[in-house]
């Protein structure tokens, strides 16, 4: 989520890092600490392996809802009403027709109340949860999303009071002052997603004709005095609007007004932690300290994105179908791509043994797979050739590692260039991979061929051969600039890229480029190459012109059944024995005249 800044009045506040976890609903501060590693790794990720998104993601929102609090602050309102009923009926004398006008007005609100709920729930429908009846009466609970698309700045001003207060246990844990007196400190940070609120609602039997619902109003993050407003404009709301169903009413007054209660300048502000006064009863609030709330509230947020992200739809910019993010993989570099395209490109990269091509797919992004994404991606068996090619390709780019001529095992040369393999002990110059000459220069390949010659072992023909061989070799060879991977070119530019290493050079000079720019000091193609193509083409393509350059009026001879036809049009020939076309140029039949001539078909550059 989360770019958040700390801005402190005298000095800088306490990092706060979102916590990984929300079960326990908050944790302490240091514990929020120790883990904000794992909670960066979590969002970096963003790993969705096909079918299986959303088995990390639990509901969020039970922590935030303090249901048990809510019951019991409910049973005692409903207790203190019923107490004052009991109180009422002794004092008032009863009769038989006002009982039956209080039964048929207890039907009548029932029936109310039912209409009421289903209205609700069609309203609402995942954010309400129905309890059935408690004691006879209506009990459900409505959650409140904040979902902010442009985000919000929460300002949490804390405290350097590092001491527990006795009355409600809250604990202010911040950073040592340098005076005696406490100092206050800002920390801000950006949401996308805030904890819900939620509205717990019980309706007494005399509802709506003459009393309101029992409510409770839980918000876990906020503090005191702002939930206890919402609760008196709730009361507000059914003053104004006695006898009428208001709990649709309250909701949307909640949903869109409650910000407002603590937007102040663009920013919600939280805090400062003070000691807990008498507030509203119906108002469940923060009872914790900022320090051990906003780490939870930033994993919330962080949760709740990613959960967002598993159920949107999104566009794989390999093969530009759309689906669902669980089927998707986000790199770190936050570019997307689905588990088919990315897994097919990974196990082709490793097959082919390019693993350092094993990039973000995105033209312009250059970031590597993290090993984690090519664990899910990969096989067992692909994913340990993939462990073993990535050490390989790391020794061969390291300038001191050679590998021993007899068992091609790894061995460090010393400063002389000399090595002596741990396995077999062999003692060997690492540049001639002959047995260890000290103080001698190493042996050419033509001394080399001239000893195996005098050995008897090869001819004086085959030693010739052998020379020609070698030095037509190194005439086509560079070394990557890189690794050193020896690279030959057979044809085509001189534009190189190594397949060990993906490093891009120019196979004239043997430097390492980027683009063609480095091609307006060495030429991009060589003159033999020019020459060569050219007569090529000239060979190819040169009767062809000459034929079509025959004058109109003249004879020309069909190129398939060779009857010669009359030459009426100066790019194609009809043939009356075969009745087809044919262009002049390329010889070839022609079914659709319109744009062949001179067409790259029709000159034989189609692959080009």
């Amino acid at each position: 989520m989360a770019a958040a800044s700390a801005v402190a009045s005298s000095s800088s506040s306490p990092a706060l890092e979102p916590h990984p976890d929300l079960s326990p609903v908050f944790s302490s501060p240091s514990a929020a600490s120790s883990s904000s590693s794992s909670s960066r790794d979590e969002g970096a990720r963003g790993v969705s392996c096909e079918g299986g998104g959303g088995d990390d993601v639990f509901d969020l929102d039970a922590p935030w809802v303090a249901a048990a609090e809510a019951e019991s602050r409910l049973e005692e309102a409903v207790t203190a009403a019923a107490a004052a009923r009991v109180g009422l009926c002794c004092t008032e004398e009863k009769g038989k027709g006002k009982g039956e006008k209080e039964e048929d007005e207890i039907r009548n609100n029932r029936q109310r109340q039912e209409d009421e709920l289903m209205a609700l729930e069609a309203i609402y429908s995942d954010d309400l949860a129905v309890f059935g009846k408690k004691g006879g009466l209506h009990y459900f609970e409505i959650y409140i999303h904040y979902d902010l698309n442009d985000g919000a700045e929460v300002c949490a001003k804390l405290s350097s009071a590092n001491e527990k207060n006795p009355k409600d246990g809250r604990c202010c844990v911040g950073i040592e002052g340098h005076g005696d007196e406490p100092e206050d400190f800002s920390y801000t940070c950006n949401f996308e997603y805030l904890p819900p609120l939620v509205l717990t609602c019980l309706l007494p039997l005399s509802y709506p004709s003459k009393e309101p619902p029992y409510f409770t109003v839980t918000v876990k993050w906020m503090d005191g005095p702002n939930v206890s407003q919402l609760c008196k404009m709730l009361d507000t709301i059914w003053a104004e609007l006695p006898g009428q169903e208001v709990v649709y009413r309250w909701v949307e007054s909640l949903r869109n007004s409650s910000r407002s209660y603590l937007w102040f300048d663009g920013k919600i502000t939280l805090g400062p932690d003070t000691p807990m006064q008498k507030g509203d009863n119906r108002a469940i609030s923060r009872s914790l300290s900022l320090e051990s709330v906003i780490p939870s509230m930033l994993s919330y947020s962080s949760k709740k994105r990613y959960q967002a992200f598993l159920e949107d739809l999104h566009m794989c910019m390999i093969c530009l179908s759309q689906s669902k993010g669980s089927n998707f993989i986000r790199l770190p570099c936050q570019h997307l791509f689905c588990v088919k395209c990315l897994g097919t490109l990974c196990r082709m990269h490793v097959k082919e043994g390019s693993v350092f091509q094993l990039v973000c797919p995105d033209t312009k992004c250059n970031a590597s797979i993290p090993p984690y994404v090519l664990k899910r991606l990969l096989t067992e068996d692909e994913f340990e050739r993939w462990d073993r090619l990535t050490l390989e390709k790391a020794l061969d780019s390291m300038s001191d590692v050679v590998y021993c001529p007899r068992c091609v095992i790894g061995c460090l040369e010393d400063e002389d260039n000399n090595a002596q393999c741990p396995k077999c002990s062999f003692f060997f110059c690492s540049f001639c991979k002959e047995p260890c000459h000290p103080r001698r220069q190493c042996l050419t390949p033509e001394e080399k061929l001239q000893r195996r010659q005098a050995s008897g072992r090869m001819s004086e023909r085959e030693v010739a051969q052998e020379i020609l061989n070698i030095k037509a070799l190194y005439n086509d060879v560079r070394l990557c600039p890189k690794c050193r991977m020896a690279i030959s070119k057979t044809a085509g530019c001189n534009k190189m890229v190594c397949g060990n290493c993906g490093q891009f050079f120019c196979f004239r000079c043997g430097k390492a480029i980027k683009g063609y720019d480095h091609f307006s000091e060495c030429k991009l193609f060589a003159p033999r190459d020019i020459s060569a193509w050219e007569r090529q083409m000239e060979e190819q393509y040169g009767n062809h012109v000459r034929l079509s350059l025959r004058p109109v009026g003249g004879t020309i001879r069909c190129p398939k059944c060779r009857e010669r036809n009359f030459k009426d049009d100066e790019k194609y020939i009809f043939c009356w024995a075969c009745r087809a076309n044919y262009c002049t140029m390329c010889r070839r039949e022609v079914q659709d005249k319109r744009g062949h001539f001179g067409s790259p078909e029709c000159v034989g550059l189609e692959d080009f």
